[in-house]
């Protein structure tokens, strides 16, 4: 019954099914446990990965209803990884120095983000505030520093345009043992660059960045720092992916899902760069939470598939694989805002994110009233900033006279109807009849075996009659007249169209005594309802509704389904019976949206889309009931009929259900109000004073519109003194935000703003602006600069000319200290630190290269065993005799390791062999298409540097820069692509996860047998001791600095010197991050003799080494050894109290390449 669970299972995606499914999770049964061993939840500092009970999901493949292509066979509320918001840092830093060589690709010594979600400007969306701070530590602290930092762009997911946008920009320098602030002005750029060059360059005792942005490259520089620099970007993002929340019983969903991921750089165990703090901060609106992992259990399953799946190619598509997620800890925050947090000293040892699956309440949509006395007339509502974000909306618009930008909501109203005017209201039900809606409705609640299908004949025909019912009402109200006429289209599709029908009516005939009747008639089989409508003349009217509501009843399931089928065929059923038939008259439609799966075939989009453009659709709104339901479908859908979603795995009961249908009312209601109208905007004229004499200007001029489908039209130029804008497209009951440019105060433009509809002027007030800081100034800057700016906004070409737009935009750049899309303005900083070196023009980094967007090209593979020749039996490189049996280190420092660390003595694999045999080749399987280079600790050793380097071939290239070959793109990236350039986010030269962990344990391993069992100098390796008088009459040369010996100085046994070829190193180590097995000296650093590499950190000594290796083990071993719980789940000692033998015993018992292969 269950050969599922032996056999290879489909990676699902969200608009997949699987063909021969026997239930919707084939490879879960409900009550079997489900764990996520590439989820892990972050608890007290301790990852776990997430394991629950499968919840009982029902679903028509219950009933051997096969799924049909695009119905949605993933989890509940479960999205894909092209869709979900994910922040992606690709960057690549250039430093200079005082006297010291300059460098190039050096990481970071910290990453942090910090996220704040934000309600959006409209309804139902959401938008982000991020800062990134990058951090960097001096290699040489006594000595001046310089960074220099580029970086790319990006769009907010690979399916939503949106972009992140640089808004603000800080550094920090750490002086005196305080990070010390430098905040930023805006400047011209040319201006910026003179100034830090000025401060870098000279002996000020300050510090000074710039920040600029040019196309989709952020560019920033700072320095002179000491010990550590930090650069901080705020970034605002105006339009979040989110989708609506499919509540898991019969209660409606009244939330919306918003998956934000952070991804981590990762880097292997024997990187130095690996030694990086980050922390990921997520904040939320209040009555925030994430998304539920034992009721969701299965969504997140769904959701670490899909990004398994994501890599397209053959160097990317184990990083996608071994793609883990952290689920990032409650803050213990007293605020009322939600906040989420996660802290690691070290990075993971493969692509990693955290992630914040939000789930979020939706703003109250209120109550249509229904009231006689509800004022009709036009509201205008000037939005007021504080008063400090009025003070920078300040601008100078050509002539004498101040400007304001201030935004207008215009909520409309149609005009007072003349008596013989018609509207046409048409209701569209397009409702999904396939075959999946054959399933049992509700068994649990005990519906007596209903299928979906009846219950959405009983839910679509309870809603035509509550509509029906409130007729009088509005009749009375006055929001229907007697003239006008109520039309019902119905479309019942499948994978074709399958009932097709309608009714219509109008107005005079639906009194208050024949709704009565005619509900009684229908709903109750009332015969003498039906007796008083025939002899009042209403038998027609009767038939009509009976054979409608017989059609409704009769529906059945079956077939597979075509969003396109039903919205193809409603749009030209209006178009003949309403749209040609009512010509010349006001026309209105409402659209109720009923499925229970996702569109199966064609560009459904397109087809809502006329639907809504041709059909004349004001409002619409969508149910989706069921496992199938495709959220992320539906709430696109619902989008562009301009309404909402309710989503629940069954139909609602009692009072949810009544709850439904009252919001559903109020929706119809706020509809019925909606006619076409057009707006005029104009607030009088000012005057000034020019050298021929009195000027008048307009008093305001509207810059932008946002709402759907208006449009500027030519002036209305009937006044001599001034222009008024015209906006056409809108409809009565519908909504506008208008962006004005006054020449009033805000105040004043609240008594000389004049918004007429029809010729009846709207009423003016004023209220609260909600964007407020910095958000409310990058959203101005961003519709000037045209990027970034709210979805449907459109500009008055008439007002806004370019010279106009440009001069507005600089004075806001200057005001909120945000710089322009356009790179004509950068924010620089300055403040007083300390005294430094000064770094010269001869001494700075040069300029970065843009970071490549090509993955770097698989290294070739050479014969060696880790870069050794492959005559000779070399271990990372070169010939070297290993300990004894037991742990590669000698039995002395195993038996002086504390009890403690006995959870780190098993019985080692390279104990089984015979002293100083070498450890067991490394598969060229592991490692897809990385190279297998020279080891060491941070990869290297001295067997490979001397004279047995026989065909060592040292790693080239490395992630996130340094290509020449493939330049950025003009726009912003795709999350997607950034993540597969750059290795998802590898740090480090090019490797394979799989292949990096075996390495990096081997070559920690040989690193704690050398520290321990120092090999015995070679000829010629023994250093003489330079006199001290030489140094005093020659100075210090890369010679001494290089072989110089002393007490004080560490030995790094196993390590030569790549740029002299002397070793063992002395003193610091100085490892390129960025490729493999390279390692110098203090002094060859210092020169300049880099020996190829690139982004060096300095080592301090062995212990400090392995130190870094087991704090990185001990945080992340569950996302490599989570089947070896045994060696890590015993409490740790603190590392920095442990000697070297107990260091070496705790690396030696590391799992081996066989262990770490089994489990990765």
């Amino acid at each position: 019954k269950h050969w599922f669970d032996s056999v290879p299972f489909p990676v699902p995606t969200c608009r997949t099914h699987w063909a021969m499914a026997m239930g919707l999770w084939v490879d879960t049964l409900p009550g079997r446990p489900v764990e996520v061993p590439g989820i892990l939840q972050s608890t007290g500092g301790k990852l776990q990965p997430i394991a629950f009970t499968a919840p009982t999901v029902p679903t028509p493949a219950d009933e051997n209803i096969q799924p049909a292509e695009g119905d949605d066979t993933s989890a509940p509320n479960a999205t894909t990884g092209s869709r979900m918001n994910r922040i992606v840092c690709i960057s690549s830093a250039n430093v200079g120095y005082s006297t010291a060589a300059k460098d190039t690709e050096v990481l970071p010594s910290a990453l942090e983000y910090h996220a704040t979600i934000e309600e959006g400007t409209n309804s139902g969306e959401f938008a982000l505030t991020l800062r990134m701070t990058l951090e960097y530590e001096s290699a040489f602290p006594e000595e001046g520093m310089v960074v220099w930092v580029k970086k790319h762009q990006q769009v907010i997911s690979d399916e939503e345009a949106s972009e992140l946008l640089l808004v603000e920009t800080a550094f920090e320098d750490y002086s005196g043992g305080r990070w010390v602030p430098i905040t930023t002005d805006v400047r011209y750029a040319e201006e910026a660059e003179a100034v830090v060059q000025a401060v870098i360059t000279s002996d000020s005792g300050q510090t000074a960045g710039r920040v600029s942005t040019q196309g989709a490259i952020e560019d920033a520089k700072l320095g002179p720092v000491g010990e550590r620099g930090r650069i901080v970007l705020t970034y605002r993002c105006e339009r979040l992916y989110s989708y609506a929340e499919m509540a898991l019983g019969a209660a409606l969903g009244s939330r919306s899902l918003v998956p934000l991921g952070l991804q981590l750089p990762w880097a292997a165990f024997d990187n130095p760069g690996n030694h990086c703090k980050v922390r990921a901060v997520v904040r939320a609106p209040s009555g925030s939470m994430q998304l539920d992992p034992e009721a969701n259990i299965l969504a997140y399953r769904d959701l670490h598939r899909t990004l398994a799946s994501e890599g397209q190619t053959s160097h990317g598509r184990e990083e996608a694989a071994s793609q883990n997620v952290i689920l990032p800890e409650m803050s213990s925050r007293t605020d009322e805002l939600p906040e989420w947090e996660f802290v690691c000293q070290s990075l993971p040892p493969k692509p990693t994110m955290v992630l914040a699956w939000l789930s979020i309440s939706n703003a109250d949509e209120g109550w249509e009233q229904v009231d006689s006395a509800q004022s009709k007339a036009t509201r205008a509502t000037i939005l007021k900033a504080t008063e400090e974000d009025t003070r920078l909306l300040r601008v100078s618009p050509p002539g004498s006279l101040e400007g304001h930008l201030i935004r207008c909501r215009v909520d409309t109203e149609a005009p007072t109807r003349r008596p013989d005017s018609v509207r046409v209201h048409t209701d569209i039900t397009v409702s999904d009849a396939s075959g999946s809606t054959g399933m049992t409705a509700n068994r649990q609640a005990g519906f007596g075996g209903e299928t979906v299908r009846e219950r959405f004949n009983k839910h679509e025909e309870r809603r035509l009659l509550t509509r029906l019912e409130s007729i009088p009402k509005l009749r009375q109200a006055g929001v229907l007249l007697d003239n006008d006429v109520w039309c019902q289209l119905f479309v019942i599709f499948d994978h074709g169209v399958k009932h097709e029908f309608g009714i219509e009516a109008r107005i005079a005939e639906l009194d208050l005594a024949t709704v009565t009747h005619l509900g009684n008639a229908l709903a109750n089989s009332d015969a003498a309802a039906a007796a008083a409508l025939e002899s009042s003349g209403k038998a027609t009217l009767l038939s009509s509704w009976r054979q409608a509501l017989s059609q409704l009843r009769s529906v059945r399931a079956g077939g597979t389904t075509s969003f396109v089928a039903g919205a193809d065929k409603a749009k030209s059923n209006y178009i003949q019976a309403v749209k040609n038939k009512y010509r010349g008259c006001d026309c209105t439609a409402y659209v109720n949206f009923d499925t229970d799966g996702g569109n199966n075939c064609g560009p459904c989009y397109n087809s809502i889309s006329q639907l809504v453009e041709q059909a004349d659709v004001v409002q619409g709104h969508v149910l989706g009931v069921g496992a199938w339901v495709d959220q992320d479908c539906a709430a696109r859908v619902a989008r562009l009929l301009k309404g909402s979603t309710s989503l629940a795995l069954t139909f609602p009961e009692s009072v949810a259900a009544d709850q439904l249908f009252r919001q559903d009312l109020s929706r119809w209601i706020k509809a019925l109000r909606t006619v076409p109208v057009s707006l005029t905007i104009s607030a009088g004229h000012r005057v000034w004073s020019a050298r021929h004499g009195v000027r008048n200007e307009n008093g305001v001029d509207s810059l932008f519109a946002v709402g759907d489908g208006v449009s500027f039209d030519a002036p209305d130029v009937s006044n001599m003194d001034f222009a008024k804008a015209v906006l056409r497209g809108l409809k009565a009951g519908e909504s506008v935000t208008l962006y004005l440019l006054s020449r009033w105060t805000p105040a004043e433009l609240v008594s000389n703003l004049e918004i007429t509809v029809g010729g009846a002027r709207a009423q003016v007030a004023s209220g609260a602006e909600p964007l407020a800081g910095v958000a409310l100034g990058h959203h101005w800057l961003s519709a000037l600069g045209g990027s970034g700016g709210p979805e449907g906004i459109v500009a008055n070409s008439a007002a806004l000319c370019s010279r106009l737009r440009h001069r507005l935009e600089d004075d806001l750049s200057f005001a909120w200290n945000l710089p322009t899309k356009s790179g004509s303005t950068a924010a620089v900083g300055r403040a007083k630190t300390e005294q430094r070196p000064p770094v010269s023009q001869e001494q700075q980094p040069a300029e970065p290269e843009v970071p490549s967007l090509l993955p770097p090209a698989p290294e070739p593979w050479s014969n060696a065993v880790f870069g050794a020749g492959a005559q000779t039996q070399c271990v990372f490189g070169g010939a070297v005799a290993l300990s004894p049996p037991g742990c590669g280190a000698p039995a002395a420092a195993c038996a002086a390791a504390p009890p403690a660390f006995a959870a780190f003595a098993p019985a080692s694999r390279w104990g089984q062999e015979a002293a100083g045999a070498a450890p067991p080749a490394m598969k060229r399987s592991l490692a897809l298409s990385a190279p297998m280079p020279g080891g060491g600790l941070f990869g290297g050793c001295c067997g490979g540097k001397g004279p047995c380097t026989g065909g060592k071939a040292k790693g080239k290239g490395g992630r996130g820069g340094g290509h020449s070959e493939a330049r950025s793109h003009d726009g912003p990236s795709k999350p997607s692509l950034l993540l597969r350039a750059s290795g998802y986010m590898h740090w480090g030269a090019s490797e394979a996860p799989s292949a990096a962990l075996v390495r990096a344990v081997r070559a920690l391993k040989h690193l704690a047998n050398s520290t321990l069992s120092p090999p015995k100098a070679g000829p010629g390796a023994a250093l003489e001791t330079e006199d001290p008088l030489v140094g005093d009459l020659l100075g210090a040369g890369a010679a001494k600095t290089a072989v110089a010996v002393g007490n004080a100085q560490a030995v790094h046994h196993g390590f030569v010197c790549d740029a002299t070829g002397q070793g063992p190193i002395h003193g610091k180590r100085f490892k390129a991050c960025s490729q493999f097995d390279i390692d110098v000296a203090e002094g060859p650093r210092r020169t300049g003799q880099l020996a190829g590499g690139r982004g060096f950190k300095p080592v301090p000594d062995s212990s400090t080494a392995l130190r870094w290796a087991l704090a990185a083990v001990l945080a992340w071993w569950p996302l490599v050894w989570r089947k070896r719980a045994d060696l890590f789940q015993a409490q740790a000692p603190e590392l920095s109290t442990l000697g070297m033998p107990a260091l070496c015993q705790a690396i030696c018992h590391l799992p081996d390449d066989a262990q770490a292969g089994r489990d990765f």
